[in-house]
């Protein structure tokens, strides 16, 4: 991602990782790709693809993300290789809850669906 895209992200999320929530100024930190980096397309390094989360893809809640797939499916933390939309997938934020990323920085409120909840757990 270019700097700016970086820049976007961490002041999106602000600071904080999007999953637990902890303040990630002087911390181990990373910009994680939610459709992955092995699913290359050309929205990979928009901000609606990307989330501030701590540590690493091996530790803290990036490891977490990657070693428990399918509950990162079920948050929006993940995206499959066909989802090429990442601003139309929702993803449960430690801060706001459900929201919607979009690709200018920012983020919406999303109430889910009784269908969409039951798919969600």
């Amino acid at each position: 991602p270019s700097r700016r895209t970086c820049d976007l992200v961490d002041e999106r999320d602000e600071r904080c990782c999007v999953c637990c929530g902890v303040n990630l100024e002087g911390m181990p930190a990373s910009r994680h790709h939610r459709r992955m980096r092995s699913h290359p397309w050309p929205g990979l390094h928009e901000p609606s693809n990307l989330i501030l989360v701590c540590g690493s893809g091996t530790t803290g809640c990036h490891g977490l993300i990657h070693s428990h797939p399918q509950f990162a499916y079920a948050q929006g933390w993940l995206l499959h290789s066909w989802e090429d939309q990442p601003a139309a997938v929702p993803i449960n934020t430690f801060a706001h809850g459900w929201i919607l990323l979009d690709d200018q920085g920012g983020w919406r409120p999303y109430e889910p669906s009784e269908q969409s909840k039951e798919n969600m757990q």
